[in-house]
């Protein structure tokens, strides 16, 4: 007999009702992270589109505030599931015209890159089935493929970030990790003596007693193992595309991975543990949820 296929790198199986939960869930967090306003006057450094034409006019009174009441009926339509290619389509110049002249100040920033980029795949993706139609691309099929092509792009971010670690700093992230300690007690110092306030950095480093900071400054190697396995888990990122249960293993994992990040230092990044959740521990547990209510029926249960 012929062994049954590996479910490994295909899209993952869902419910009718858990695939509009993760679109809805998603389209959620697309209008949390598209501004109502900037404040920018000009776009000193541009980047990306903002070198072919000038993104100003998002600044001026108003302007956002429309475009956030104009995707309320996009969103609608993403949750739907009709027209992917458009809703995926407006929604990525929604998220990428406001980002692009943001990042066009002189600094840079990623906290809402990952939506885009997960935008920029299903866009893709649905172009594709849209040129290419057949008995692949029905409306179950996209909806999977939505889900599969959200996997995709967390993982592509988070494997390209271990990657330019490793190519700018070689095993320098690794050895010189020891002083990572160091250089957030200097910081936490310099801050006192700019403050004279006790507290004044945010974090587990401004918060935390004494003697731990001691403990973390008079172990090297601890530091290095919690940075070390914090990059293994970004270059490691394409096992969660080995099926439902990988995702939401590695899913949940990455979310403890930014937690701690948190706690460190203070960075938060919110947008992307909220994707996470969306793209690799919802479908688990839509599928779970689905199962006990056929359980229940007596009808046959999915692979979960």
């Amino acid at each position: 007999m012929t062994a049954p296929a590996r479910p490994w790198f295909r899209p993952p199986d869902l419910p009718p009702w858990g695939a509009i939960a993760v679109r809805l869930c998603f389209a959620i967090l697309v209008w949390c992270t598209v501004p109502a306003a900037l404040s920018y006057r000009g776009q000193p450094e541009p980047v990306g589109l903002a070198r072919l034409f000038p993104l100003t006019w998002l600044a001026a009174p108003g302007v956002l505030t429309g475009i956030k009441a104009a995707l309320v009926p996009v969103l609608a339509l993403y949750v739907s599931g009709r027209l992917p290619a458009l809703a995926t389509g407006l929604m990525l110049l929604a998220t990428v015209l406001p980002g692009t002249l943001d990042n066009s100040q002189g600094s840079t920033q990623h906290s809402q890159q990952v939506i885009s980029l997960i935008l920029l795949a299903q866009f893709a993706h649905h172009v594709y089935a849209a040129l290419r139609p057949g008995p692949a691309h029905t409306a179950a099929a996209g909806a999977r493929w939505s889900v599969f092509m959200g996997q995709q792009a967390i993982v592509a971010a988070y494997t390209v970030t271990a990657i330019t670690k490793l190519a700018r700093s070689g095993l320098g992230w690794v050895v010189d990790s020891a002083n990572f300690p160091i250089q957030m007690r200097k910081n936490i110092q310099m801050e006192w003596y700019n403050t004279l306030q006790e507290g004044a950095v945010e974090g587990f480093w401004g918060k935390t007693s004494a003697w731990a900071q001691q403990l973390f400054i008079g172990s090297p190697n601890l530091c290095r193992v919690l940075m070390t396995s914090g990059l293994l888990l970004e270059l490691c990122a394409v096992l969660a595309l080995l099926g439902r249960r990988w995702a939401a293993a590695y899913g949940a994992l990455l979310i403890l991975f930014h937690l701690l990040v948190r706690t460190m230092t203070g960075l938060n990044f919110r947008f992307h543990m909220a994707a996470i959740f969306i793209f690799m521990v919802l479908p688990l547990l839509a599928a779970r949820a689905e199962n006990r209510r056929a359980r229940r029926a007596g009808a046959p249960l999915a692979d979960a």
